[in-house]
């Protein structure tokens, strides 16, 4: 296929502005170098506010003479991942997640990418690539686990611990037909400042389930944060029919304080509109931005895929880094199994992804399962 130059064009000529709480963004700042006496008024509001220009950036028009059609497509995302959708509650019991995007675009630049990004993203090799589209995205997000029983108090030795973890995600796509590269930066935090006790408190008053007891001996507040690289790209395929199908490998390492690890998988797909859909593919279902929004045509494609690694440390179960708190032995060999769903009808997409993972500690071998559904908007 013959490669597309695609032009863009600035709404405007103005920088966008940022404004900084001083007080609240100075708490932040302080509990970088001191986590363990990490402020109060460092909370959501404050997260969310200190990461605003990445959500303006996201939000910023441009055109384009490709497809489809003369406007780069933006899109909105909501992301809802629970265990009740297999009937359980412990280990990665709930996650939320808002994701707001825009792409293919030809390059990274200051007109899509926050200005503290920029000078990182724009000179790394994910704008080297000549005929490469491009796109970002840019989550926020909260995720809380819990131990096996949550109607005690206090957690049995060696089982997970109670963790919450509010945070932003920013992941940058560099692809063609053939592979896409992905690269997720992760800032967060993890503690009370999460809210993670209040959320799941909601949830389950609304779903009626037993109410968490242990949530006192939480893990303690600790901004975290993480780096991951992640590349896929297909193995084999086929073209030029109604339904087709191909194999993607994946393969993908992280660092950072959150976790770190490397591993590797493989996943099948068949259905319609693969050409270009492997562009954010992930088994992890809160980074699967549903490509298929951003196409003008109807679609869906079904999925099974496995994947295996090795994590190196994980904060969410070996406790905090700098002070003591719950904590468990981390089980570092770990694999995956998912299967999910995808299709897009006009302006809406979706996702249902089901997956199973071996336990992240040695204190038992039961598997963790959750289900995620995500809806996207296209505008």
């Amino acid at each position: 296929m013959a490669s597309r130059i695609i032009n863009t064009t600035p709404r405007d000529g103005h920088a966008n502005q940022l404004i900084i709480l001083p007080v609240t963004a100075l708490s932040c700042f302080r509990a970088l170098f001191f986590p363990a006496v990490l402020s109060k008024k460092c909370s959501m509001a404050t997260l969310f506010g200190l990461l605003l220009p990445a959500f303006v950036h996201a939000q910023q028009e441009a055109t384009v003479d490709g497809v489809p059609g003369n406007e780069v497509p933006r899109y909105f995302s909501f992301i809802f991942e629970n265990d009740i959708f297999v009937g359980e509650d412990n280990g990665y019991t709930n996650g939320l997640g808002l994701a707001f995007g825009k792409g293919p675009f030809p390059a990274f630049n200051d007109d899509n990418l926050p200005g503290w990004l920029e000078p990182l993203i724009s000179q790394s090799y994910l704008n080297k690539g000549e005929g490469m589209r491009r796109g970002v995205a840019h989550m926020y997000y909260q995720r809380m686990q819990t131990p096996q029983d949550i109607t005690v108090a206090e957690p049995l030795e060696g089982d997970l611990p109670y963790a919450g973890l509010l945070g932003w995600q920013g992941t940058f796509y560099e692809y063609d037909e053939n592979r896409a590269d992905q690269v997720s930066i992760s800032i967060g935090v993890i503690g009370p400042a999460s809210l993670a006790e209040q959320g799941q408190s909601i949830i389950h008053t609304v779903t009626g389930s037993d109410q968490p007891e242990g949530w006192d001996n939480q893990l303690k507040n600790e901004l975290v944060g993480r780096v991951e690289a992640l590349r896929v790209w297909k193995l084999a395929r086929t073209v030029d029919r109604a339904r087709d199908w191909d194999v993607l490998g994946i393969a993908g390492v992280g660092l950072g304080n959150l976790q770190s690890g490397f591993g590797a998988g493989m996943a099948l797909r068949w259905g319609s509109n693969l050409d270009y859909t492997h562009s954010t593919f992930s088994l992890e279902a809160d980074r699967q931005v549903n490509s298929l929004a951003i196409r003008e045509s109807n679609g869906f494609y079904a999925y099974v895929g496995a994947k295996a690694g090795v994590i190196v440390n994980d904060v969410l179960v070996q406790g905090n880094t700098f002070t003591d708190s719950q904590s468990a032995e981390l089980e570092h060999l770990q694999n995956q199994l998912s299967a999910g769903i995808v299709w897009s009808m006009g302006k809406l997409a979706y996702v249902f992804q089901l997956s199973s993972f071996s336990s992240h500690v040695d204190f038992t071998e039961k598997r963790e399962k959750y289900g995620a559904l995500s809806v996207t908007f296209r505008y």
